[in-house]
């Protein structure tokens, strides 16, 4: 493992979407602090054979608590199976740990000799792993106002005058390790995190392109291909000729629909506002039929949910296809503006009208023209209402749908 790879290791994220992969990060942690701790007897001794010979008994003492304690840590990290209990564990073992730590300082009291305050430090760090940079803090109060004690006890008992200047040194210095520690701990899960989102996105936008790939070069070229066999069985057969057109029209109107799945397939940000979506769709439709459109945005573009951006790419989709087929239009125009809380869109054409009751859509449904009232059962769906109207200087439909006003951009 790389040094650089070392801070990811230790540091888990607080919360995950998967328990038994949670469940294994927290035993992986609970491990390293165990070998640590077994690393710490040793320490102990030579602490107590370097400075306190006399108090080698108690440090043994210490020790063996330590010992006993880990030894409980190792059974119990393999046998519980629950994120909650595994929890439960850290913080147990954080504050056996922390009296273990005031026992050796207070051993060392009379001294207090640095390397007593190691230990704290220690505490500290598995506080900031376990619990983020609040663990961190409040072990650097434990720490601070334990110190205060112990200060006032050294004072009593061994009649060492209380040292103001060392107090307020020990306090700075734990409480900027406790904040040094927690923030770096804090920045490591956040980095962590949102390498992880990335990966899910890079991931599923990876899957989805890929789909979007193979429709369009299987199943969209294969409506294309059955579209210009069935114009050239019209042209051979006169006969055939309306069954053929309604297939190509049936294969044309499919094909479009699979463009439109393409489209959101290879969306690459679901945060692309709903404006620049329709003005972009209006812009390609365009150049493909070569009559003129503009769109006009009023006020901030916004962002929709994918399922709503979908059904309104429909309807708009449905509109100009309309157009293209029916209207005779030369320019169409598309308004879009937000107005309390409703997303208003209005698209326009200077085409030859309907030329009847736009809004008699049983008269279109008995027909077979369901664009229309699909277009009205999109919106309807969606919380919204629907409206068309005409005359001979062109047609005009209009829909509404409700927005979130925290939606706004």
């Amino acid at each position: 493992m790389k040094f650089k790879d070392l801070g990811s290791y230790l540091i888990i994220p607080a919360q995950a979407d998967q328990p038994e992969l949670y469940l294994y990060e927290l035993k992986r942690l609970e491990w390293i602090f165990i070998v640590v701790r077994w690393v710490w007897v040793p320490i102990v001794f030579l602490m107590a054979w370097l400075h306190h010979p006399d108090q080698t008994e108690l440090m043994m003492a210490l020790g063996g608590v330590l010992g006993f304690f880990n030894i409980i840590a190792c059974l119990l990290n393999i046998r519980i199976n629950t994120p909650d209990t595994q929890r439960v564990l850290g913080i147990a073992m954080l504050v056996i740990d922390t009296l273990l730590a005031w026992g050796v300082i207070l051993v060392f009291v009379r001294d207090f000799y640095t390397a007593a305050y190691a230990g704290f430090v220690y505490i500290i760090l598995e506080a900031a792993v376990r619990f983020g940079i609040i663990g961190s803090l409040s072990m650097a109060l434990v720490f601070i106002l334990g110190l205060l004690g112990a200060f006032l006890y050294r004072e009593a008992a061994f009649e060492v005058r209380f040292s103001t200047s060392g107090y307020a040194f020990w306090t700075a210095l734990m409480t900027i390790v406790s904040v040094a520690v927690g923030m770096i701990v804090h920045e490591g899960r956040r980095q962590r995190r949102q390498s992880e989102i990335y990966l899910k996105e890079n991931t599923l936008l990876t899957e989805r392109h890929r789909i979007a790939r193979d429709l369009h070069d299987t199943v969209l070229k294969t409506l294309q291909g059955l579209s210009l066999e069935a114009r050239a069985l019209g042209n051979k057969m006169p006969s055939a000729k309306e069954t053929a057109r309604y297939v190509e029209e049936v294969c044309s109107r499919t094909s479009r629909e699979i463009r439109e799945v393409i489209f959101d397939l290879r969306s690459e940000s679901v945060e692309e506002g709903a404006g620049s979506q329709l003005s972009r769709m209006l812009s390609d439709w365009s150049k493909t039929t070569g009559i003129n459109g503009d769109f006009n945005l009023s006020g901030a573009d916004i962002a929709l949910p994918p399922q709503t951006v979908h059904q309104l790419r429909n309807i708009v989709s449905e509109a100009l296809t309309n157009i293209q087929r029916h209207a005779s239009a030369s320019h169409i125009q598309i308004n879009m503006y937000i107005s309390h809380e409703t997303l208003h869109i209005e698209i326009s054409d200077n085409g030859r009208g309907i030329g009847r009751n736009a809004d008699d859509l049983h008269s279109f449904v008995a027909e077979g023209k369901l664009g229309i009232a699909g277009m009205k059962e999109r919106a309807e769906l969606l919380g919204g209402s629907f409206s068309v109207s005409s005359d001979p200087a062109g047609t005009a439909v209009k829909f509404s749908l409700p927005v979130e006003k925290e939606s706004n951009k």
